[in-house]
């Protein structure tokens, strides 16, 4: 994983948060959060791979206390708590086959180089019938604001502002997929989610941004209560794009096009 240069401080390394996600919030975590509590089983064993530092596990620990949770991630985290139980990710999915009932990869498959080994992985540790719950940007589509800042300045633009290095198509995401039995799937990120999205980590490119994004972001440092003028007002303007990419993300569910994001839950056969 890299690291993005923070200007007086050094390399600042990406961190996403351990605190637990409040799924009746009208923001975009809490969008994929109560999808994935719609269809995560009340008991059995979940793994969560690219873990981060466990926001999602705590949610689902508060949520469904009958659940065993695991989290897996490339670099050691050490939990805070006794919230779920850590297993350093190698080559594999660290769980044994047919261990699992339910697997999530939220935001994680656009990072890994072979997103197909991924899902090969998931479908051998999952037991017959387990689920796997995803949420999957759609970054590829050749008709999006993210197409159109890569034709601007350059195709590896989000590779290095946000670590993505796959840009799929909702015709990827099938492909991906064909090996489940769909449960359900639902988008998010329609044009206005998406224009936001994408413009924001173009400018990332601005070191001053990146610095914000990582260390000062409320959704992912909400401890953080001494701020400046600038990311006080930047996290006013994140919380209010969130919020309408949340109403957009809810009331376009069900429609595919011009989407960049794609909850799915689907079953092992």
């Amino acid at each position: 994983m890299s690291t993005f240069e923070v200007p007086g401080s050094g390399p600042a390394e990406p961190r996403w948060g351990g605190a637990a996600i409040d799924p009746t919030a009208h923001d975009l975590p809490a969008l994929k959060v109560s999808f994935l509590l719609r269809h995560a089983p009340e008991r059995g064993k979940l793994l969560e791979l690219g873990s981060g530092e466990g926001k999602i596990l705590r949610t689902l620990a508060r949520q469904r206390p009958g659940l065993t949770l695991l989290g897996c991630d490339v670099r050691d985290v050490a939990p805070a708590d006794a919230a779920y139980e850590f297993r350093r990710s190698a080559a594999g999915i660290p769980a044994a086959d047919a261990e699992l009932d339910a697997l999530v990869l939220v935001d994680v498959l656009e990072h890994v180089t072979e997103p197909a080994v991924t899902l090969r992985e998931a479908l051998r540790v999952l037991r017959p019938g387990g689920l796997l719950l995803a949420f999957i940007p759609l970054e590829g589509e050749p008709l999006s604001a993210y197409a159109l800042y890569r034709a601007l300045l350059g195709q590896d633009l989000y590779r290095n502002t946000k670590e993505h290095t796959q840009s799929f198509t909702r015709a990827d995401a099938r492909a991906l997929l064909s090996d489940f039995e769909l449960v359900e799937q639902r988008y998010a990120y329609h044009p206005l989610g998406q224009w936001l999205d994408a413009s924001f980590f173009a400018a990332a490119r601005w070191p001053r941004l990146q610095r914000f994004w990582w260390t000062e972001n409320r959704y992912y440092r909400p401890e953080r209560r001494e701020l400046s003028l600038l990311p006080r007002v930047l996290n006013g303007l994140l919380t209010l794009g969130n919020r309408v990419a949340y109403a957009e993300s809810r009331l376009l569910a069900t429609v595919p096009w011009f989407s960049a994001g794609l909850l799915v839950a689907a079953r092992r056969p």
